[in-house]
């Protein structure tokens, strides 16, 4: 509810309305594949668990994403008290989503907000692309905070992957190959590496293959030089 309020509210921030969770995930993440960064906000409840289609379908495609739930009070969850529901509308998203996303967490103390949302927007878009999710109570929601007294979260240091080992090592391998082929994927795109990967496979004069994500890399009919 807070949520929604301080969304409603925000002078700049454009929202648009979904009829359906599902159909939120899947514009968040079509959006997402056009501008670079997308994300969503559901309520509790089925409104975590109808999203799950399309952040499967980010997760599958690698499109960062950042998706918010709402959650009962701190005071109503469940924990370990053996009932499967305490709160109204509770259920355990973050247990849910864990295996389709690469950074879910429940943010249970108001003062860390800004370090998940740091954490979850670098996860979402930095290494291989996925979805995050960050799951809020209701009370946590709702809890007085100084923005300028927030601890954020910094990135410690990123593995430096030696490029050229990589690519002898590659084409290594290539040229050990009986029959070699090309399997090409979105990585190239988040790479923004289409033309390199066009001239390479052009160099290699070898059969390509592409995934539907790639599928318009190169034109249905061969081209004549």
């Amino acid at each position: 509810m807070h949520l929604v309020d301080s969304l409603g509210r925000h002078p700049t921030l454009k929202y648009v309305c979904n009829l359906h969770e599902q159909g939120l995930a899947i514009a968040t993440d079509a959006y997402a594949q056009v501008r670079g960064f997308g994300a969503g906000l559901v309520t509790t409840g089925p409104g975590g668990t109808n999203a799950l289609t399309g952040v499967a379908a980010a997760w599958l495609d690698s499109t960062p994403c950042l998706f918010i739930s709402g959650q009962v009070k701190r005071a109503d969850l469940k924990r370990e008290s053996g009932v499967r529901q305490l709160g109204f509308q509770e259920i355990d998203i973050v247990s849910m989503v864990r295996s389709i996303t690469k950074y879910a967490v429940t943010v249970e103390d108001p003062s860390a907000i800004r370090f998940h949302l740091d954490r979850a927007i670098h996860e979402a878009r930095h290494g291989r692309p996925g979805p995050v999710w960050l799951d809020i109570p209701l009370d946590v929601q709702s809890a007085s905070i100084d923005p300028d007294r927030l601890h954020g979260w910094l990135p410690g240091e990123e593995t430096v992957i030696d490029l050229c080992e990589a690519a002898d090592k590659v084409l290594s391998t290539l040229s050990m190959a009986e029959r070699p082929a090309l399997l090409l994927g979105n990585g190239i795109r988040h790479a923004k590496a289409i033309s390199e990967t066009i001239e390479l496979a052009e160099r290699l004069n070898v059969p390509v293959l592409t995934t539907w994500k790639a599928a318009d890399f190169f034109p249905e009919s061969p081209v004549s030089h």
